[in-house]
């Protein structure tokens, strides 16, 4: 009956007395089921095959065909980007800033790797950094190597030598003085004011004035005041009243925070943050990752600082204070005043110093300097 119809049918078998199994296309199963219901015979699909029925079973996976869809792109992207970059070649210029250079050029994470091959990105780097003289860039799969040439060091300075006397950096009586270049105008013994001349660079040869660089070493005793203060009273951390932990997503160099803040810190708020990237197989760490930022808030208890305590942090401070304002010597005497003024400690100090007040001052060609 079906043959009739010009249904065609396949591996017709005879199951049992009143039952036939058979197969026939797709297209002719709606033709099969009309002449079934006409006969008054019952029809059922035991099972399909082909690819068709096989593409409609994926309808009720979209999990997997989306994955498989995705991992496709990535295969056929993948290859033609640029997911890792290295630097070779660089002696003196760090590899951060040719990479930041690289980046800004467009030689970076996801860049094209024909686009960087190209020679109009290669100028734009040597143009960002002038401290070279030659880059290349080649990719291997994902990594793109930048391979970079710097320039040979300047032996020789072409520019007119520059001219300095020594004078006195603050007021005091020479100890010792010693001129290795230049003409010494001053003595042991002698009182000098700031900014006066103690080693000239002109030398009287008789008929004429040589001129050369001053080099030398002044010693002299000077004295100093200093006075320095601090609260009576200070504000410390005490038990921890509030901590919120806070998570922010990193893309390259732009983070995405996922959560919202006022930005308004005090002293009672701690904060430690943590950086955690993606790290590849072989060391490759890949420009994603995850920041975790972990705030405290404290209550804060105002503490009375010991007198004693006070003290020597003030006069360990005016010491070094004095000490960082030399440029070598040592504090020979000190005789220092300690008091409260009302809500802070008060020290006033009296130092009196052996030190180098020799300093360079640069010089016009053609001053006389006395």
């Amino acid at each position: 009956m079906l043959t009739k119809y010009g249904v065609t049918v396949h591996d017709g078998q005879e199951v049992d007395e009143v039952t036939i199994s058979f197969a026939i296309r797709r297209g002719d199963l709606a033709t099969a089921r009309w002449i079934s219901r006409k006969i008054g015979d019952q029809m059922e699909v035991v099972g399909k095959k082909g690819w068709y029925w096989r593409a409609a079973a994926l309808r009720k996976r979209p999990v997997m065909v989306f994955g498989v869809a995705l991992l496709t792109a990535l295969t056929l992207l993948l290859p033609t980007r640029v997911l890792f970059l290295r630097v070779e070649g660089n002696v003196n210029v760090p590899a951060n800033r040719i990479l930041e250079a690289a980046e800004r050029c467009g030689i970076g994470f996801g860049a094209n790797r024909r686009d960087v091959r190209s020679e109009g990105m290669k100028n734009n780097l040597l143009e960002e950094v002038p401290e070279l003289v030659w880059a290349g860039v080649n990719t291997y799969g994902c990594v793109a190597v930048i391979s970079v040439r710097e320039k040979p060091p300047v032996t020789g300075n072409a520019e007119e030598p520059t001219i300095h006397s020594i004078v006195a950096a603050r007021d005091g009586v020479i100890l010792s003085a010693t001129a290795t270049e230049g003409n010494l105008l001053c003595a042991p013994g002698q009182a000098v004011k700031q900014g006066q001349i103690l080693i000239s660079p002109y030398l009287d040869c008789g008929i004429c004035l040589r001129l050369e660089d001053a080099e030398g070493e002044i010693m002299a005793q000077t004295r100093h005041a200093v006075t320095v203060a601090t609260p009576v009273e200070t504000a410390k951390k005490g038990a921890i009243k509030d901590e919120q932990v806070r998570f922010s997503l990193l893309i390259g160099k732009k983070r995405i925070n996922l959560w919202k803040d006022s930005g308004i810190w005090d002293g009672s708020c701690g904060r430690m943050y943590e950086e955690y990237y993606i790290t590849l197989p072989g060391g490759f760490r890949l420009p994603l990752g995850l920041a975790k930022e972990t705030v405290t808030s404290c209550v804060m208890v105002l503490q009375e600082v010991d007198t004693g305590s006070s003290e020597k942090l003030l006069t360990e401070f005016a010491r070094d204070q004095l000490q960082d304002s030399m440029i070598a010597g040592q504090i020979q005497d000190e005789k220092t005043e300690f008091g409260r003024n009302g809500g802070i400690y008060v020290l006033s100090g009296h130092y009196r110093c052996t030190e180098m007040i020799g300093r360079a001052r640069k010089e016009q060609i053609g001053d006389m300097n006395g």
